[in-house]
C-alpha cells in the first residue's frame, strides 16, 4: 500500500447520494465543521473495483481552509513510494493518449461519461457510455471518479467563480 503513514485521522466519506453542486458543497462544509480542530483528515470516497481507493487529504499545504488534495492508491507515485495527487495535466494528458487511440464516436462516449460526471449524476450512468471502450491509459472508472473529486475541489475552492468548469473546459478543448 502506498498511502503514507502520518498523523491523518482516517475516514470514510460517501457522496453518491449527492446530485446537486449546492447540495455537495453543503455536505462538504458541514463535513469539515464537524472535525475536531488541529487535526489532519485523510478520507477515503472511492473503492475502486480493483481494491484501490480514492482519498482526499485536508488541510493541504497552501490553502489552510477548505481545500483538499485527491490522491488516488498506487496511479503516479513519489520517488519515495508515496501515492502523489494527480494533477489536472495528468488527467488532460490521459485524455490525449485516449483520443489518440479511439475512434472519434468511442472518443465521444468518453466525453458523455465525463460530462455525466461533470453533471453531478451517478457513476453508474456515467459508466454505461465507456463499458465497450478499448483499454487505453488509466482504467475509465479510475479516470471518471478521480475526476468527480477534482470537479468537487474545484467548486470548493472556487465557488464564488467558475468552479468544475475549469477543468471541465480543459477537457472539451481536447
Amino acid at each position: 500500500m502506498t498511502v503514507r503513514i502520518d498523523e491523518h485521522q482516517e475516514k470514510r466519506l460517501n457522496v453518491d447520494h449527492i446530485h446537486s453542486r449546492v447540495e455537495l458543497r453543503k455536505f462538504m462544509l458541514t463535513t469539515y465543521a464537524i472535525e475536531d480542530c488541529n487535526t489532519k483528515n485523510r478520507y477515503y470516497v472511492e473503492t475502486l473495483k480493483n481494491n484501490k481507493r480514492i482519498y482526499i487529504e485536508r488541510p493541504t499545504m497552501l490553502n489552510k481552509g477548505c481545500d483538499f488534495v485527491v490522491y488516488v492508491e498506487d496511479l503516479i507515485l513519489w520517488k519515495n513510494g508515496n501515492d502523489r495527487p494527480p494533477k489536472h495535466d495528468d488527467v488532460l494528458d490521459d485524455l490525449h493518449q485516449k483520443k489518440a487511440n479511439l475512434t472519434d464516436e468511442q472518443f465521444k462516449k468518453l466525453i458523455s461519461a465525463i460530462t455525466t460526471i461533470y453533471n453531478v449524476e451517478e457513476y453508474d450512468i456515467a459508466e454505461q457510455y465507456i463499458e465497450t471502450l478499448p483499454s487505453v491509459g488509466w482504467d475509465y472508472e479510475v479516470l471518471l471518479k478521480l475526476l468527480r473529486w477534482l470537479f468537487i475541489e474545484q467548486d470548493i475552492t472556487y465557488w464564488s467563480g467558475e468552479g468544475r468548469n475549469m477543468l471541465y473546459s480543459a477537457i472539451l478543448k481536447i
